[in-house]
């Protein structure tokens, strides 16, 4: 990428769009060197199949290329990528009181917009996200202890608002650890980082745990992603009892 590319090109990348990468490239390949406007348009009314989730990136690229003071009308689609992410994991409830899983494919997307004339002379790259520094995370799978354990029991009185079954046997706490102070460490996890239960289910805990005196904090852990799997043979029978069918 040139000096002058790394002033002009405006890139928008979204993490867990609901679109699957194949649609996504598929949606890239019908745009591809076309004005950005003209691109939005195609992808969203057509001619041919429309993609709205790439023309809301669109509009998020094209606000910031006019608030970077570039004129929208002048600029190409230049380059995108799609790359597989994690599927978001939802509650499908359907007749009769039958329900199962629904997984959702999603993709992070990358888009460059770029002035026709810089296009015209280079070819666009993508520049690869700052990925953060490894740092090792030491593996804590020791047993809990007794009083980790009475935390662990008073979980189970937190309900999943959504599924109506307890947190513990959804398989969402992963640890309980405390320190020498008595404060609970509550590792936990949900369907998906998408969910938008969290403070829902941070409240309920607290509702909980203040009723035994118990100061907490909760870690969320997004992976290993949940699986409807890390669910309990309690849990099955709960769910089994409202309408699930598949696990």
């Amino acid at each position: 990428m040139t000096a002058l590319a790394e002033m002009t090109d405006i890139v928008v990348r979204k993490e867990q769009v609901r679109i699957a990468e194949a649609e996504a490239m598929a949606a890239f390949a019908r745009v591809m060197g076309k004005p950005a406007v003209a691109a939005r348009a195609t992808l969203r009314f057509g001619p041919g199949r429309t993609c709205e989730q790439l023309a809301r990136l669109l509009d998020e690229a094209i606000v910031r290329a006019s608030e970077s003071g570039l004129d929208p009308d002048v600029l190409v689609i230049g380059a995108g990528r799609a790359v597989a992410a994690e599927d978001i994991v939802r509650v499908r409830r359907k007749a009769h009181g039958v329900a199962d899983w629904i997984h959702t494919a999603t993709s992070d997307v990358t888009i460059v917009l770029r002035p026709k004339g810089v296009v015209a002379a280079e070819s666009a790259t993508i520049p690869e996200p700052a990925a953060p520094p490894a740092v090792p995370r030491p593996r804590d799978d020791r047993p809990e202890t007794a009083a980790e354990v009475e935390v662990r029991e008073a979980l189970y009185d937190v309900i999943d608002p959504d599924l109506g079954v307890n947190i513990v046997d959804l398989g969402f706490v992963r640890r309980v650890r405390l320190d020498g102070d008595g404060v609970a460490t509550i590792t936990m996890t949900l369907t998906s980082a998408a969910c938008p239960l969290t403070e829902v289910m941070e409240v309920q805990i607290g509702h909980e745990l203040s009723a035994v005196g118990r100061q907490f904090t909760v870690e969320w852990e997004w992976l290993p992603t949940w699986r409807p799997a890390d669910i309990t043979d309690d849990g099955r029978e709960q769910l089994r009892a409202i309408g699930f069918n598949s696990f």
